[in-house]
């Protein structure tokens, strides 16, 4: 299998840099951290969990599509009885064509009723697609401790600040705001699965936890950075801590909803529930050029995946597989 994803990756490489064929060995190492002894085909379906995909004849062109297939079918025959249950679990982890998302995941989660796996399988691929995001990137914010910067803006009367020696980052293939729609991903999966009423198993937990807390510390990096390099004010820093601090307590963060009292809602509808690449690719850049929104965007996702640690009866009411539905909006 691993010589199969070699020959068929070859040198492609993901946006930020890594050999593409890294991605489905490390979801692998993934599940085999959370669960030491997976079955074979659990581990088979996410080492291929991306073929149909990624691996396709508009791709290829037919004569080396059709040498992969022949390929993966005499791996896959080696199972016997279990290549017709692999090419079932493939199914249920693709994506078809213009999907939405939430639909997407909709489906993934019901059909693990009779293939438990599928949801095992996703969140350790969402948990490397989170892990990646900073692969490529020196982060200078490293060096400091999110909860101490936020614990002196709120109650250090002497708090000046985050100071780095470090220049700004050179430009990356993800900016914040594409950094902040994968967080997005997350909470709706997450979501669904409380929503669902998912079972998840002792290495889904596992794993569901720690997409949560890889899912913060994204947060909390967004946060460092546009504090050290584009909110430098210490006043408006506190403000915004302040303001999405009121947001929550509030229930802002409890629902979709779409009213106009605060710049965070509408949040998901509005920013990341696009229906074209086109649509979200240009809300994601005006979201970009909104740093206090990003800001408050990332701090709101800190306090999302906190609930769903701290919660077990935690989800964001209104995101179902049907789509994002407001819900009636919380006085702020």
């Amino acid at each position: 299998a691993l010589d199969f994803l070699d020959t068929a990756y070859g040198e492609q490489k993901r946006r930020l840099g890594p050999l593409a064929v890294l991605h489905p060995i490390r979801a692998a190492a993934l599940l085999v951290r959370a669960e030491e002894a997976p079955a074979p085909l659990d581990l088979l379906a996410t080492l291929f969990h991306d073929k149909n995909e990624d691996i396709t004849p508009e791709r290829y062109g037919r004569e080396t599509w059709d040498m992969l297939e022949e390929r993966y079918r005499e791996i896959i025959g080696r199972r016997g009885g279990d290549a017709a249950l692999l090419d079932e679990r493939l199914a249920g982890l693709t994506r078809a064509g213009r999907e939405p998302y939430h639909q997407y995941l909709g489906r993934l989660i019901q059909e693990a009723g009779h293939q438990p796996a599928l949801v095992k399988i996703k969140l350790a691929d969402r948990l490397d697609n989170t892990l990646d995001l900073r692969i490529d990137l020196s982060d200078p914010t490293r060096v400091l401790d999110c909860n101490q910067v936020i614990f002196e803006a709120l109650f250090v009367g002497s708090y000046r600040g985050v100071e780095l020696r470090q220049p700004h980052p050179a430009g990356r293939k993800i900016n914040g705001a594409m950094r902040l729609y994968q967080l997005y991903k997350n909470a709706v999966f997450l979501s669904l699965l409380r929503d669902q009423k998912a079972v998840l198993d002792a290495a889904g937990r596992k794993l569901f936890s720690s997409l949560a807390l890889a899912s913060i510390a994204e947060g909390k990096s967004t946060m460092l950075h546009l504090f050290a390099y584009h909110l430098r004010d210490p006043r408006e820093q506190q403000d915004l801590l302040k303001s999405v601090m009121s947001y929550s307590a509030a229930g802002g963060l409890q629902h979709i909803n779409l009213g106009e009292g605060h710049q965070l809602d509408g949040l998901f509808k509005r920013r990341f529930d696009r229906e074209t690449k086109s649509e979200r690719r240009q809300s994601l850049q005006e979201l970009y050029r909104d740093k206090r929104l990003m800001g408050e965007t990332a701090v709101a996702f800190i306090v999302i995946f906190t609930n769903f640690l701290n919660d077990p009866g935690y989800t964001i009411k209104g995101i179902s597989a049907n789509g994002l539905a407001p819900q009636e909006r919380a006085a702020v």
